[in-house]
């Protein structure tokens, strides 16, 4: 039986898509949410800024309300002030994302992402919980 979480913290494996233009992108994101607002990272190769090296780093800011996604892709480095934005669904375990991006002042540019919670990240958060309850437990935190 698949787990149900009530956060959206923690990490994820996602890839958005372009509408028209090169195939899907994979990325990596880690979410902290703290009463509906979210924070973040996102590690992706890079695939359209050539000048730049290998793999791109965001921070992400939003907000996520009963199931509703909304957060800006902030890239590390990018002289641009236009950043995509992000809206989307989350299903009822919290375990995946579903939704569509967009760049306000660039209406070509714009598709489809998704995000899953990354495999064995939610027993490797346990193991570690697990761990530091131990710890606590013995007086050595």
């Amino acid at each position: 039986m698949a787990r149900t979480f009530t956060t959206l913290t923690g990490r994820w494996l996602g890839r958005y898509e372009y509408d028209a233009g090169p195939g899907p992108v994979p990325f990596e994101a880690d979410l902290i949410e703290d009463t509906g607002f979210l924070n973040g990272e996102t590690t992706e190769g890079n695939t359209f800024r050539p000048e730049l090296d290998g793999t791109l780093h965001a921070v992400i800011t939003g907000n996520h309300s009963k199931g509703s996604v909304h957060f800006t892709k902030t890239y590390l480095g990018f002289e641009a002030d236009d950043h995509p934005i992000y809206s989307g669904r989350a299903n009822a375990t919290l375990t995946r994302i579903e939704g569509r991006w967009f760049f306000p002042s660039q209406p070509g540019w714009a598709g489809r992402f998704v995000m899953m919670r990354k495999p064995g990240a939610a027993a490797e958060r346990k193991a570690g919980d697990k761990a530091e309850m131990e710890l606590s437990a013995t007086g050595r935190i």
